[in-house]
């Protein structure tokens, strides 16, 4: 009979099996069998553009702000279809100033500079308060980051998405690029990101992708979630998730292409501990799309989300069963077809780590070789999590916070 321990210890290993292997290969699968009409790559005329408010909330954003509104200036967008509004959040730098510099004559480009720091979501959610709502049947709310530049189509090929009714919001695809010493920079953020673009695409073929990227995404404005706390942290995410909620669709696009520097290592953790936090607050707060009557949309979330972010804690009840079952088996001599489950599990966790730290230490002294990015892979995913745990320690302690601190990049 196979010990109540090894049963949980199993279970524990099909669970993170399922959430990062199972799950995208029977989500590939399912996306390939959904039939979709064939894409449209044509750009739709000025005359069928919806009237856009840009939102963007900024802290302490000095080095980006002018950059960020001349990339509005040079989007292909008729210009008297696009108002931006600019939130300064209780800025201690020049960003205010810098910005009204740098829209100064261009009357679509709107500065409001709140002398309080807030936080992001108090700041949308006045943002969103002023925009005009003259021309609601053809408005739209688009969202994004002070240190985000657009392609010059991106608004175009997001938009067109909202023809079909069913539609509530769409979401551009992200792309980080590097700054200064690439070496200085963690690629497998990147290659993370590759993978959890290929999701979303296949998550929007099947139903809606899964919330929203800060850095482009655009609703319709009835479905701007107006009651969400001012101490949201993943805000892009809750928002788009609202949008489901509500029975609209969220459609991801991987053509509106937004691009923003990749974030230096040694700059992350802080970042990755505070979305952890909100990972977790987030799912309390869109709990009701985990319910079965939304179908495909309900696994996508419970896979793709729920389970990944048990992720740190189903890693530390492996280890704490499995290191003590294979150590008991080795002192007294349990047969290995006893025990063979958890001295796998016990060395497979070993390797891991031990490959986690000689990523590390590979990564820091230059190393780029084939064994040197697998171990480099290992310490990222290892990072991630603790600080996704880490996160979880902070949700707990109820201490979550809407006021931000901005992560140098590059």
């Amino acid at each position: 009979m196979i010990p109540a321990l090894q049963i949980v210890l199993l279970l524990l290993v099909l669970i993170v099996a399922y959430a990062w292997v199972g799950y995208p290969l029977l989500l590939a699968a399912a996306a390939r069998r959904t039939k979709t009409a064939p894409g449209d790559d044509s750009l739709p005329p000025d005359a069928a553009l919806p009237h856009i408010h840009a939102i963007l909330a900024a802290y302490n954003e000095a080095d980006v702000i002018a950059d960020r509104i001349h990339n509005f200036q040079s989007i292909d967008y008729p210009a008297q279809k696009l108002t931006v509004l600019i939130g300064t959040d209780g800025c201690t730098d020049q960003t205010a100033t810098i910005a009204r510099g740098a829209a100064e004559g261009d009357s679509r480009i709107k500065i409001k500079e709140f002398t309080e720091n807030r936080g992001k979501v108090a700041v949308l959610r006045d943002l969103v308060s002023s925009a005009s709502t003259d021309e609601a049947h053809s408005h739209l709310l688009l969202f994004t980051d002070a240190n985000t530049m657009f392609a010059r189509d991106a608004i175009r090929k997001l938009v067109g998405h909202f023809e079909d009714p069913r539609v509530g919001g769409a979401c551009g695809r992200l792309v980080f690029t590097h700054a200064g010493d690439a070496s200085e920079n963690p690629a497998e953020e990147g290659a993370y990101w590759r993978l959890e673009t290929k999701l979303k695409t296949w998550e929007s073929a099947l139903d809606s992708c899964l919330g929203a990227n800060g850095a482009i995404y655009a609703i319709r404005p009835d479905l701007f979630w107006q009651e969400i706390p001012t101490n949201t942290i993943v805000d892009d995410f809750v928002i788009g998730m609202k949008v489901r909620e509500q029975g609209y669709r969220m459609h991801y696009e991987p053509a509106a292409v937004a691009a923003e520097t990749l974030p230096a290592v040694s700059d992350e953790w802080v970042r990755r501990v505070r979305i952890g936090a909100g990972d977790y607050q987030a799912a309390v707060l869109c709990k009701a799309c985990l319910h079965p009557r939304f179908g495909a949309f309900a696994w996508a979330f419970w896979s793709h989300k729920i389970l990944r972010w048990l992720t740190p804690h189903a890693a530390i009840l492996m280890a704490a069963i499995s290191y003590p079952l294979a150590a008991s088996a080795w002192l007294y001599g349990t047969p290995l077809q006893e025990a063979l489950l958890p001295v796998l599990v016990a060395a497979g966790l070993t390797v891991f780590i031990v490959a986690g730290r000689a990523g590390h230490l590979l990564r820091r002294k230059g190393h780029t070789g084939r064994v040197a990015q697998l171990c480099s892979t290992c310490d990222h995913f290892i990072t991630m999590h603790a600080a996704l745990l880490v996160g979880f320690i902070r949700f707990l302690g109820g201490n979550m916070s809407g006021t931000w601190k901005r992560t140098p990049r590059g």
